[in-house]
């Protein structure tokens, strides 16, 4: 479907139809143990399912979160992946002039722009960050108003519009040195693949065979139940700004991450591969780990570590137990 064009002298509006905010993906929409996972997987969730796409194909890389020592990993989507399963293809923006000239350029092609902003300025933020705190997070804009000076976006699990001051703001990062430009990508639509759903899931049980090349060797979840002896001591001696930060960079990601991995185990399971039994051990680490975390947040105000071992050992079992059905099928 083609863009509207903003070079059409009758038309305002500069995006693509098929990019319509529908309302959010189920995973999003329904009760979740992590409502949220990443900006990075949320926004790459939402366009997909905006888009009509499956977004299951292409998240296995859930399955391989790892613990790095001071943080979980960071679960993000492969441009390689998206181009494979869907015909999408991501490239890096150069932000030469103002960033709105950008957007609308791309707009107008049809094209989706990933972009780097600050949440104060995003009022589907209201009530946590919007004109209260300063925060990087990744939204997708989908469309542009130049009559109304207004833009339209995914963040999170929403579909929103922002305009006026918040807007002017949002598009004046960068400009007249005083900061780095955003960092921005331009998602390319135009040679979206045709394919079947069948021919769809093939591509993805391929692709899960790939990244379960990547599984961790070892528990990951034990190295983290060490480290937290460690962790404690500086959690014991913070407050909760302090807490949450640690929080987010630990066991938000591990309990999203493999959330995301037992439905990814679902579809995959749908789609004819033995491995349903997977996502019942990925559900029971995720629930174990949101269990933690509420454990865990009053430590600040207790100034004491309490003894989790159980919930790790809990959580480790679990892995354990998912990684017994995943790893003869995809990391040999």
């Amino acid at each position: 479907m083609a863009a509207r064009t903003d070079r059409d002298e009758h038309a305002g509006y500069v995006g693509a139809d098929r990019l319509a905010w529908r309302g959010p993906h189920e995973w999003h929409a329904s009760e979740r143990v992590w409502s949220t996972t990443n900006s990075h997987l949320d926004v790459w969730i939402e366009l997909l399912h905006a888009l009509g796409l499956e977004p299951a194909a292409v998240l296995t890389p859930t399955l391989c979160a790892d613990f790095n020592g001071d943080q979980w990993t960071c679960t993000s989507l492969c441009r390689a992946d998206l181009w494979a399963c869907y015909g999408i293809s991501v490239e890096d923006l150069i932000v030469w002039r103002p960033l709105l000239a950008h957007l609308v350029e791309q707009l107008d092609r049809g094209n989706a722009v990933l972009v780097e902003v600050d949440a104060f300025h995003l009022p589907d933020m209201i009530g946590s960050s919007f004109q209260r705190e300063h925060a990087k997070t990744l939204i997708a804009v989908t469309g542009y108003d130049r009559h109304a000076h207004q833009m339209r976006y995914l963040h999170g699990a929403v579909g929103a519009e922002v305009g006026g001051e918040d807007l002017d703001a949002l598009m004046t990062a960068g400009i007249g040195g005083a900061q780095l430009p955003p960092h921005a990508q331009i998602v390319k639509l135009d040679r979206m693949a045709q394919r079947t759903a069948p021919e769809r899931a093939q591509i993805g049980i391929a692709l899960a065979r790939f990244h379960g090349t990547r599984l961790p060797s070892n528990n990951p979840v034990r190295a983290f139940g060490e480290a937290l002896r460690a962790h404690g001591a500086w959690l014991a001696g913070g407050d909760a700004e302090h807490y949450q930060r640690w929080a987010f960079a630990t066991l938000h990601q591990c309990g999203s991450s493999f959330e995301l991995g037992a439905d990814v185990s679902a579809w995959l399971a749908l789609n004819g591969e033995p491995v349903a039994d997977a996502e019942q051990h990925l559900r029971l680490l995720a629930k174990s780990a949101r269990a933690l975390h509420q454990r865990l947040v009053r430590v600040s105000q207790s100034g004491r570590m309490p003894d989790v071992s159980l919930t790790v050992d809990e959580m480790a079992r679990s892995w354990d137990d998912a990684m017994a059905i995943l790893k003869p099928r995809y990391a040999n």
